[in-house]
């Protein structure tokens, strides 16, 4: 390795070109996913896989880039594709998602690591918060939001704790990070 090219691996990059280009793709999957990959049975209950580009924009960026994608998703989503209105504590609710992952999943992971991640998004967002903007939104009645949301947080916490970890070790495996040049 020449002189030039060890300087500029030692350079960071954080909020370069690189960096915003991941992040847009990263975002632009999940809109793709939730487009697509995405069953709603009805308003209140949506089993989907966005969460993968979320868990990746965590691995490389750590919070910070895990709730900008989750957040952009949400708020884009909602003009390319709408299943109702931009709602700015359920896009928040999105972003804090993201930003848990990225906490437990940035620097290193296990599984306990990303059972907690799983465990705090579905327990406490996707069961207590998101049933409660909903009924602020539509004013439909709280505990039957919680106990139609059951099968959708008992369904997505099972594909969750079986996809995340295949998703790390393939980016480990792969050295995603040199990749991308993080």
């Amino acid at each position: 390795m020449n002189k030039q090219e060890n300087n500029r691996s030692k350079i960071n990059i954080k909020g370069s070109t690189i960096s915003v280009a991941v992040l847009g793709i990263l975002t632009a999957m999940c809109i793709v996913i939730a487009m697509f990959l995405t069953i709603r049975p009805n308003d209140s209950i949506k089993i989907t896989l966005t969460f993968i580009p979320v868990v990746i924009a965590a691995r490389l960026y750590g919070p910070a880039g895990a709730g900008i994608v989750a957040g952009l998703a949400d708020i884009i989503g909602c003009i390319v594709n709408p299943h109702g209105m931009i709602y700015p504590p359920i896009t928040m609710t999105e972003v804090m998602v993201g930003i848990v992952l990225g906490l437990f999943l940035y620097k290193k992971w296990n599984m306990i690591r990303i059972i907690a991640a799983v465990g705090i998004n579905q327990l406490i967002f996707s069961t207590f918060l998101t049933p409660l903007w909903l009924f602020f939104l539509y004013g439909a009645n709280y505990q039957t939001l919680l106990v139609v949301r059951i099968p959708q947080i008992l369904i997505m916490i099972t594909i969750q704790i079986i996809l995340i970890p295949v998703i790390l070790k393939t980016m480990d495996k792969i050295n995603i990070k040199n990749l991308v040049r993080i």
